[in-house]
Formats: structure tokens, sequence, C-alpha cells
């Protein structure tokens, strides 16, 4: 993963000289922070690239995301969920601020390490879902959806229902209307539909996980409503740096 990384920062470190843009914010999350070598992987990007990464906590990628969704939707008022590979941030927003936020993990890749038996992989979600909602005390507000996996799922309804716009940004579901969805997925060839979508295999390998987490998501926090913002954590950070 780190080579593929590293491959890809130096990709475009050159995309970005040859086009003249500068200058560059490149942030780091919770694979980085977490990794016994992310302070290496920090150096040598910076060794190989002249990339200097900007690695963020929990609370700060909470917020920067759901700033993100504010930019992209100006009146949203509910609870942004961004799932990534080893954390999940919940963040309130409403009235064009970030409120309270907290980072979990809640991620699929680290969910793999948790337990191969699903039971104690659900008792973990829901404990974890648990603690959250203590302290955003949410409660038939709406939900807005960031991160791929929560992207391929929505596509994957799409698929299911033949929906003919297959555009992600602001496609809603309702709580009742995501339990089949979710029935299919748990027995769906997973390998069939990637072909269908053009999900990559790595990313379509982590939907069961997701599904897991979106199950207990409905539960603990009875969203009103689930809609999918395609505007996230980059879009914070274009946000940061705009001026007034």
């Amino acid at each position: 993963q780190a080579l593929r990384a590293l491959s890809a920062l130096r990709r475009f470190a050159l995309l970005a000289k040859g086009m003249e843009v500068d200058p560059l914010t490149v942030v780091a999350t919770a694979a980085t922070r977490e990794a016994e070598d992310g302070p290496a992987f920090q150096a040598e990007v910076l060794r190989e690239t002249g990339l200097r990464l900007h690695v963020i906590d929990g609370d700060e990628e909470a917020r920067l995301s759901a700033q993100g969704v504010l930019l992209g939707w100006p009146d949203a008022k509910g609870i942004v969920c961004d799932i990534g590979g080893n954390s999940m941030e919940l963040a309130r927003i409403g009235d064009g601020r970030v409120g309270k936020r907290i980072s979990t993990p809640l991620g699929p890749f680290r969910l793999q390490q948790v337990s191969d038996d699903p039971k104690k992989r659900r008792a973990h979600i829901v404990k974890v879902l648990k603690d959250a909602q203590a302290l955003l005390k949410s409660s038939g507000e709406r939900i807005y959806l960031v991160g791929g996996s929560w992207r391929v799922i929505a596509r994957l309804d799409m698929e299911r229902r033949t929906y003919p716009l297959t555009v992600l940004h602001e496609y809603r579901m309702t709580p009742k209307g995501l339990d089949d969805p979710l029935d299919w997925l748990a027995v769906a060839d997973l390998a069939v539909l990637r072909g269908r979508t053009g999900t990559s295999a790595e990313r379509m390998e982590l939907v069961p996980l997701a599904c897991e987490v979106l199950r207990e998501i409905l539960i603990q926090f009875a969203p009103s409503e689930i809609d999918v913002s395609a505007y996230g954590i980059r879009e914070g950070l274009l946000y940061e740096h705009m001026p007034e």
C-alpha cells in the first residue's frame, strides 16, 4: 500500500509541476497517523516528491469533511458520516457551521482486524456507535454519507433499482428503503456487481463491512433520510483556502 501511495503522490507532484499548480496542500488521515511506519513514510514522500504531508487527527478530519459537505450543500443540517479505510468520522452540521464531532474506529479495514465472527463484530460496532450517539444525541435527523464505501453502496442501489440518473451527489434513501439493498448486498455476487459498476476489487471487498456499519447507524441514529454527498474532506480543505 505504501508503494502504491508513493507512486500516486509522485505522479500527482509531477502533474502539478507541469501544470504550474501551486501551492499544494497534502493531508494524510487515519492510515498514516496510525501506522507504525507513518513518520518514515512522511519522510520518504518528502524526499521522493518534495511534498510535505500534514497528518491530521480524527477531530480535524471530521471537521474538514463536514465543512466540505457544507461547501457543496450550504443548508445541510444533521450528521455527516465520513467513512474511510481505518476510521469513520461523525460531525454535527447546521446553520452553516460544524458542531460536535467524533472519530471512531469503524473503517472497514479496521473492522477486518476486530473479529471474523459477525456477532462479535456487531457488538463492537454497536458499542462504538452508542458512545458516538451519547455525544451527538441525534434522532430523526438527516445523515449525510461521505466516503468511497458509501458511494459504492449507493451506486449498487441505483443498479438494483435501474435508477436512470447515476449522479451520486444528493442521491437520497430512506431507512426503510435501505433494508432491501442491504439484504440484497448480503447475498449478491459482488464480483458480478463489480463488473457492472466499474468498482475496484479492493473497494468491493470492503462493501459488506460498510453495510454492517450502515445497518447499525440506522438503528442507533434513527435518521429521517440518508443523503449521499460527493463533497468531503477535499472540498473542506478548499474552503479553508478561500478568501472571505
